[in-house]
């Protein structure tokens, strides 16, 4: 019957210990960001000045289109550890997608 009595108490402190845990645990850096359709010229230099190595995955159309032509579908990899790594350190991957041949002229 203790064990009984007790068991609400021991829940709810658990409860209440990852509740502590979770608020307070410190947040990572800044993360890089750059959604769906931003130009990707922008978004790689801004991550590149940011001290981020950028690598680029050309998702579809002519990847041999000038990068101001192009826009962003997400971005890959952000700067997620505890501590976090020195961005010089992190690589970011860009997903581009550039219009088609047929589209450019």
């Amino acid at each position: 019957m203790l064990a009984h009595k007790r068991c609400p108490k021991l829940i709810g402190m658990t409860m209440a210990m990852s509740a502590i845990v979770v608020g307070g645990a410190p947040s990572a850096a800044a993360e890089p960001t750059g959604g769906s359709g931003q130009p990707a010229d922008q978004v790689i230099q801004e991550l590149s000045s940011d001290g981020y190595t950028v690598a680029i995955n050309w998702i579809g159309g002519t990847s041999t289109l000038p990068l101001d032509r192009c826009r962003v579908n997400s971005v890959h990899n952000p700067n997620r550890g505890v501590p976090a790594l020195p961005k010089t350190s992190v690589t970011v991957y860009v997903d581009v997608q550039c219009p088609d041949e047929s589209e450019t002229s």
